[in-house]
């Protein structure tokens, strides 16, 4: 048997009618997935590759600062 179904605050909410057992094994399937939400696509467009130093981690607040290098 199967059954469609919503997800509302990361609960899956299946219609009135069906009454599954208390501790049923069920199988979620995800039929369309969502497209990220409009902030995060534009926030992705800036994701690149930078010409930086290799260190730049460990150094950052000498090449920002001017201070020693670790």
């Amino acid at each position: 048997m199967s059954f469609t179904g919503t997800v509302e605050n990361d609960v899956v909410i299946l219609p009135e009618e069906v009454c599954l057992p208390e501790g049923a094994q069920v199988e979620v399937v995800v039929k369309d997935e969502r497209p990220l939400m409009p902030f995060a696509a534009e926030l992705l467009k800036l994701a690149k590759d930078r010409d930086w130093p290799a260190d730049m981690a460990l150094n950052h607040d000498q090449y920002l600062n001017g201070s020693a290098r670790k």
